[in-house]
């Protein structure tokens, strides 16, 4: 039976995440396209679940960790400013963030903290948590305060620190305590005493100043769930250091209080979800700096792109990353795109493919979290299983996922 005008998928979104390690969002997104568009000519007539007149949308996406500042710059026509700032290890090294302004003349700056203290930045064999330090962020963020910048937008990705944000504190002026020339890091942060505000002409471009901190992840600060015991085995650290780290953590919070900027208890910061993201970056935003969190999706796709106004007009929402599993609905594009799916009119109705290297969550929970939403997963490793393989020709493969997924999709109807 010919298939109705009505059921006819005529609008496609395609907002995917990059791949780690592997393309990034708008090739991603380009891949799937073209295998789309390859599939529509190739149809000669016949009939089809996507029409032949069918319109494409794409939104390239960053979840606040390498890329983002790139991605904003893209976005909102801006320019990079270049500094020369502490690194993770500190010594100096070459960085810069984004600045833009927008029709009012409002200066806004975009800062990845993997620019300042990434975990790319240290040789593997330098790893260890216990000496890397934040300084280097709050050096950026005090360069653009006094560039003016009215809004200071700071992507949480790939940080090699464990520090609490004390370094990034520091770098901004406030007072820690710590001998002269010490750079606070995770291995400092029993000698912190208590933390004291910076002179007032910081303090005051801070309180005028807008943050928002963007990340994907909900960790508290502390505790099996928390920064140190999730995250820092990646950047170096051992049991015995997470253990030190994760206890003197909990033993700051005791030294903190309220802060003027926050007017919140430090224990109260340090569960709010994200307060563990970049190390206690999270936590030390939050309770010392008043800075509001926002998810990648939110801020690239609702802020500047409109991306959920145009998702509630599509027939077909296609998105992705490297792996699809538990975490990808805690936050991260995948599950933004299930949330706003979830709270669009006849969510039922409408189709959602996610494509990925890997999958793990089944189809029954995705569309659930979708609103009902007709769900097809497809990922590489059914065409490709060898991981190093396909990284190698992930573009092609992509490409050949989207044309078979068309091609699956037809086959039941």
């Amino acid at each position: 039976m010919a298939l109705q005008n009505k059921n006819k998928i005529r609008s496609i979104v395609i907002c995917p995440d990059k791949f780690k390690g592997g393309l990034k969002s708008s090739e991603v997104a380009s891949a799937i396209k073209e295998g789309l568009e390859l599939y529509i000519s190739g149809r000669k007539g016949e009939d089809s679940l996507i029409s032949p007149e069918a319109s494409f949308r794409i939104f390239e996406m960053a979840d606040g960790g390498d890329g983002s500042a790139e991605l904003f710059g893209k976005l909102t026509g801006g320019k990079k400013i270049e500094c020369e700032v502490c690194g993770p290890l500190g010594d100096n090294v070459p960085s810069g963030y984004i600045m833009s302004k927008d029709d009012g003349g409002r200066l806004s700056a975009f800062i990845e903290c993997a620019k300042a203290c990434g975990l790319a930045m240290v040789p593997e064999e330098d790893r260890n948590p216990l000496k890397t330090t934040t300084f280097g962020l709050g050096q950026l963020m005090l360069n653009a305060l006094e560039r003016g910048a009215e809004t200071i937008c700071v992507g949480l990705g790939g940080s090699a620190t464990n520090d609490c944000g004390s370094g990034m504190l520091q770098g901004l002026g406030f007072g820690l305590g710590l001998p002269s020339g010490v750079k606070a890091s995770g291995g400092t942060l029993s000698m912190i005493g208590s933390i004291a505000e910076p002179s007032k002409d910081i303090m005051e471009k801070l309180r005028r100043a807008r943050i928002i901190i963007i990340n994907d992840v909900d960790n508290p600060l502390c505790g099996p769930n928390g920064a140190t015991y999730v995250y820092s085995p990646q950047k170096g650290a051992n049991e015995e250091s997470m253990a030190k780290m994760d206890k003197d953590m909990a033993d700051l919070l005791l030294r903190c209080g309220r802060t003027s900027l926050s007017k919140t208890d430090a224990s109260e910061a340090a569960l709010v979800p994200g307060a563990g993201a970049a190390g206690g970056l999270g936590f030390a935003f939050l309770h010392f700096l008043g800075a509001e969190a926002v998810s990648g999706f939110h801020f690239f796709g609702d802020i500047l792109q409109g991306l959920s106004r145009a998702i509630a007009e599509a027939d077909l929402v296609i998105s992705g990353e490297g792996s699809i599993d538990s975490q990808s609905l805690s936050g991260k594009v995948v599950g933004g795109c299930c949330s706003s799916l979830k709270e669009c009119s006849g969510s039922e109705n409408k189709r959602l493919w996610l494509f990925c290297g890997k999958g793990t969550v089944d189809k029954e929970k995705l569309a659930a979290s979708s609103g009902g939403a007709q769900v097809g997963l497809f990922q590489l490793a059914d065409i490709e299983p060898n991981i190093k393989a396909r990284m190698k020709r992930e573009y092609p493969l992509l490409r050949q996922l989207a044309y078979c997924a068309a091609m699956e999709m037809d086959s039941l109807l």
